[in-house]
């Protein structure tokens, strides 16, 4: 069920106020991509798992992130991750997500992330990474190009490219004040962009020629 609007605020201020990442050397990328961890658990709430080389386990606070672990959280629990970056993500209950690619380096010019939602409600504050390179967010219905922003994805249960359930995007202003943006591409090679206060819905299967994610106001 999609949260209320009071919910997706509070799961938006939590992702903001986390915890940053205490001061670290950053290795090379080949370093992190191969057993460096790229980021830890900031808060939790329940109980949430990862599931890293195809073993899974349950998370506590301050365990290390590693690219390609899945997190999940499960019922009435929530999960905050701080990655190297100051990125943060807050995972609500029954959210599946997956490093996929996690490359900072400061001053580095190779800087980039990909995050796949495949499930659940996940606010996010996007840092340095998205800033200085190429930070992606993938659902079932849509590929999010994060420029610099926070936001916040809900992905239904079962969503996909073949399915009835919608993907929405919600997008706020930082906590600086200041507006970032979101460039969506969806499966069917339609791309939008929007801004502060606009609710995108992407609807799934084929679109009209033409079409583009529909925005609520």
């Amino acid at each position: 069920m999609p949260l209320s609007v009071g919910a997706m605020l509070d799961a938006t201020r939590l992702a903001q106020t986390q915890p940053a990442p205490a001061p670290t050397t950053a290795p090379s990328p080949s370093q992190a991509a191969a057993d460096e961890p790229i980021g830890n658990v900031a808060t939790l709430t329940g109980s949430a798992t990862v599931t890293h080389n195809n073993v899974s386990k349950p998370l506590k606070l301050q365990d290390g992130i590693f690219q390609n672990d899945v997190l999940q959280t499960s019922a009435n629990s929530t999960l905050g991750v701080t990655f190297d970056d100051a990125t943060t993500f807050n995972l609500n209950a029954n959210a599946k997500i997956t490093v996929d690619t996690f490359v900072y380096e400061s001053g580095g010019k190779q800087n980039a992330a990909l995050f796949d939602i495949a499930k659940g409600t996940v606010a996010f504050v996007a840092a340095a990474v998205a800033k200085t390179g190429d930070m992606k967010i993938s659902t079932p219905t849509a590929t999010l190009g994060i420029r610099g922003t926070t936001g916040l994805v809900e992905v239904p249960e079962g969503a996909s490219t073949a399915s009835a359930n919608n993907v929405a995007i919600k997008l706020y202003p930082d906590p600086d004040g200041r507006v970032g943006r979101i460039e969506v591409n969806g499966r069917d090679g339609h791309g939008s962009v929007f801004s502060p206060r606009a609710r995108v819905v992407l609807r799934s299967g084929p679109a009209p020629a033409g079409a583009s994610p529909r925005c609520r106001w």
